[in-house]
């Protein structure tokens, strides 16, 4: 349908980021319907298991209230009535039952809606938005599919009201109107009340099952609003991850600054062990300062060869030992010392370059 065609070249799955900001808020995407229906039904049954519960308590602190011996227990020495011990009264009588019902209630709703997003707290939804309270900016949202068939919902729900309405007086109208003949106020309220509740659950069943399509459209309406363009997916990877091009020139910075710092190491390197063209590792060693030797560079191919140059320029010693170069290579970054699994080959190439120099190892 036309209608609710997207035009607007957004083809792409909200992101986890997207959805998040969504969420904060307080786009969910969340039912009202369905919450509505359910804590409905809840409170009417919790009504027809609990409510006698209420009445007895309302009943029985009227009669109190109307009991003269009784309320003479509430008269001070001057013999005026206090007000607060009635209230108290009341208060302890009619609490206990009234909060259970409010407790199922709220717990009913909160359930609700946790079975359909889970527990969420959106302290941006928390701000007044005032554009939601201008009708002039909130026109053209009439004619929105959602609105369309929000309203759509709306009919519905009057029709099924009316439809049980109809069952209902239609089955029960020779009881309702024998009732002026039944002498019982008590009975025919409780009958009435015993009707109403009846009603209510039935609407509040069949919204509850046309509530259930109303939580599919409207997880399908807030992800469709959550909707990205490639391009702000691109975007949003971009501010993320950042700008491939310029990681990319920020790659190759770091990379030209290491290798200017090898190069300006390899003049005081020790030795240099080699593969013996494909491979250089360069090493020094500082018995004052360091554990064990550290490779200050190492290259392969080019570098390597720009290494061995460097060392022969500045006298550094190159040994030939390709076992031993290629694993320090793969082993061991610059800057690092050398495992200990190397001492025993490092020392002896060590102790022949100290040897050559005349030095003691």
């Amino acid at each position: 349908m036309a209608l609710f065609r997207d035009d607007s070249g957004k083809t792409e799955k909200p992101t986890a980021e997207r959805l998040q900001k969504a969420r904060n808020r307080g786009q969910t995407g969340i039912s009202r319907e369905f919450t509505m229906a359910a804590s409905l039904i809840v409170a009417v049954l919790a009504i027809e298991w609990f409510g006698g519960s209420l009445i007895d308590a309302l009943e029985k602190t009227m009669r109190q209230g109307l009991n003269v011996d009784f309320r003479s227990h509430f008269r001070n020495s001057d013999g005026s009535i206090d007000p607060l011990r009635e209230i108290h009264l009341l208060v302890s009588t009619v609490a206990p039952p009234f909060i259970l019902l409010v407790s199922i209630f709220v717990a009913a709703t909160a359930l609700a809606g946790y079975s359909q997003i889970g527990f969420r707290f959106a302290r941006e939804a928390l701000g007044i938005k005032f554009t939601k309270l201008n009708p002039v900016a909130n026109i053209g949202q009439i004619f929105q599919p959602n609105s369309l068939v929000k309203a759509l919902f709306s009919l519905v729900k009057l029709a099924a009201l009316g439809g049980v309405l109809y069952f209902v007086l239609q089955t029960e109208w020779e009881t309702l109107a024998a009732m002026h003949q039944n002498e019982s106020f008590p009975a025919n309220v409780a009958y009435v009340a015993h009707l109403a509740l009846r009603v209510f659950f039935w609407v509040a069943l069949i919204v509850l099952l046309m509530a259930i399509g109303d939580v599919f459209w409207n997880r399908y309406r807030h992800t469709k609003s959550l909707m990205m363009s490639k391009q702000e997916v691109d975007d949003e990877r971009k501010r993320n991850e950042g700008d491939p091009m310029i990681k990319s020139r920020l790659k190759s910075a770091r990379l030209a600054l290491m290798k200017q710092r090898m190069m300006e190491a390899v003049p005081k390197a020790d030795v240099v062990i080699t593969n013996p063209t494909h491979v250089s590792v360069a090493l020094h060693y500082e018995r004052t300062k360091h554990a064990a030797p550290r490779v200050v560079a190492k290259g392969q191919n080019e570098l390597a060869l720009r290494i061995r140059e460097l060392a022969r320029e500045h006298g550094v010693p190159l040994m030939e030992d390709p076992p031993l170069a290629r694993a320090l290579f793969r082993a061991v970054d610059v800057g690092r010392e050398i495992p200990e699994r190397f001492f025993k080959a490092v020392a002896a190439v060590l102790g022949h370059v100290y040897r050559m120099k005349g030095e003691v190892a």
